[in-house]
């Protein structure tokens, strides 16, 4: 008893959500699991990730990877002309479109065929590698009804077109992904005076109407509606570049899957104001921090917190969830 009056304490908390905290149990609910028995390709997903640069060529591939293990039913990767062949060569399965591209390697624009039908995709994932100089594509983006997972310079370039009012206005959900860096850029008035890191993720997701996910040490991640989770269980072996471009791919290849059952209802689904839509994005956002925190603990204790390099971290997603499941299934042993 710290003498604080119980009036006091109702009127700070009434309107106010728990804070909560991203385990297992909470995620693997989330997870696009079981699937139907006669499912196909294009029920299960079709996911586009745009990424990618002559200076960051890796950036698209380890998105890419991370989509791939999402289980996303068709995958395709727009990245430019220059880095195909090298895309394809790790991502065998994917659909991998050259783009037209600039001097400096980034890309200039979209085909036709694909600006004109970005709308047919259930998700899209925009941002790795693409360098501050694909700002015509990240428009191009921003533009369609589609749901989004953006990252890196798609939020870099947000963050000079009045980033709040750009996202709201978007008639599908978003799911930003900043870094605290990134997150400045996009929301200054709430780092200047700062705020708690999960106030500030609210107020963002709030004022964007979009799903934040604050990355850090400790993730957090924000809902409109107010909702506010923080995931706990993690390894500083994520601290080195490549790991959010893997997490950015898992998320995009998931929100894919949320959103492919819907097509038909697209229209009043997508909307931003639909707290369904918002919520089916949050959960694709749950699952992917956790899976990919998960399979970096597993890396992490099998090669040490410097081992957790991105190829190996995406090629340990598949395992780790497979053994959580196992574990969640395996039956209490009798005392």
């Amino acid at each position: 008893d710290m003498d604080i009056p119980p009036f006091a304490l109702a009127a700070g908390l009434q309107d106010g959500l728990p804070v909560r905290y991203l385990t297992t149990e909470e995620a693997v609910p989330r997870l696009p699991l079981p699937r139907a028995a006669n499912t196909h390709k294009y029920r299960v997903g079709q996911g586009l990730i745009v990424a990618g640069s002559r200076q960051y060529a890796g950036a698209a591939v380890l998105a890419g990877l991370g989509a791939r293990a999402s289980g996303v039913g068709m995958l395709t990767l727009a990245v430019p002309e220059s880095l195909r062949w090298m895309v394809v060569a790790q991502l065998p399965e994917a659909l991998v479109i050259g783009c037209p591209e600039t001097e400096t390697g980034a890309l200039a624009d979209l085909p036709t065929d694909v600006a004109n039908a970005l709308d047919r995709y259930d998700a899209i994932a925009c941002g790795p590698g693409l360098s501050r100089q694909a700002g015509a594509v990240v428009d191009a983006v921003l533009a369609c009804n589609c749901p989004l997972v953006l990252d890196a310079d798609a939020l870099n370039h947000v963050a000079q077109r009045y980033p709040s009012v750009t996202l709201a206005q978007r008639s599908a959900p978003t799911v930003i992904t900043p870094h605290l860096g990134e997150f400045r850029r996009l929301f200054p008035e709430l780092t200047l005076p700062p705020l708690d890191p999960g106030q500030a993720a609210q107020a963002a997701a709030a004022q964007s109407q979009s799903i934040v996910v604050l990355k850090g040490a400790c993730t957090a991640l924000t809902h409109p509606d107010g909702q506010l989770w923080f995931n706990t269980d993690s390894t500083p072996g994520l601290a080195r570049g490549g790991s959010g471009d893997v997490l950015t791919g898992l998320m995009g290849g998931l929100l894919a899957q949320a959103f492919a059952p819907l097509r038909g209802a697209r229209p009043e689904v997508d909307h931003h104001g639909s707290k369904a839509a918002l919520d089916l994005a949050l959960d694709a956002a749950l699952a992917g921090v956790w899976w990919h925190s998960q399979a970096a603990k597993d890396v992490a204790s099998r090669h040490t917190e410097l081992g957790v390099d991105g190829p190996r971290l995406a090629a340990a997603l598949t395992a780790t969830l497979s053994a959580t499941l196992a574990d969640r299934q395996s039956p209490i042993p009798e005392l």
